[in-house]
């Protein structure tokens, strides 16, 4: 996510984040650890008292519930809600955001740039949050800073083929 200052581009990043979880979709992740019917809790209210249910079959399916350890897992969400003082919604927007980078065009380029110089990485997938204009602003306003670290090709050869391209050998 791109701003102008860090403090632009957090923001931007929280808004996004916040407009990605629903309350419906806070309640249904909370939902797959409690394995119960939480629709009645204000998602802008705190996590529920209610324990999780262990014992009964699951209510959902997703990547939540392949936890095996439900309670130090709920444990660790509480004590972080109250800490951080976090809703439902919160919490879940917390602990289900991917890391991503955050900040100015240099900021970026440089965190790209660490990354490909340790040899951390073979790629990246840029998520053009805010469609059609995310992709855009990062080709615009961060390519030609990869460009002028030495980090991204400036040009392609015209004859090569994808292969070639990729540095792949020949089939």
């Amino acid at each position: 996510m791109l701003g102008d200052s860090d403090a632009e581009a957090e923001e931007r990043a929280r808004a996004i984040r916040r407009a990605q979880v629903s309350p419906a979709t806070a309640i249904a992740f909370l939902e797959q650890v409690w394995n119960r019917d939480l629709s009645a809790y204000d998602v802008d209210g705190p996590l529920p008292e209610v324990e999780p249910d262990l014992d009964g079959g699951p209510i959902t399916r997703g990547r939540v519930r392949h936890v095996r350890d439900v309670e130090p897992l709920v444990r660790g969400w509480r004590e972080r809600a109250e800490a951080e003082r976090l809703s439902i919604r919160d919490l879940v927007i917390e602990v289900s955001t991917r890391g991503g980078f955050v900040g100015t065009p240099e900021h970026i380029a440089a965190e790209v740039d660490r990354y490909v110089q340790a040899g951390a990485t073979d790629g990246f997938v840029v998520v053009p949050h805010t469609n059609p204009y995310g992709l855009d602003e990062f080709v615009d306003r961060v390519i030609p800073l990869l460009q002028e670290r030495g980090v991204y090709r400036q040009s392609y050869d015209p004859d090569a083929t994808l292969r070639q391209t990729l540095g792949l050998d020949a089939a």
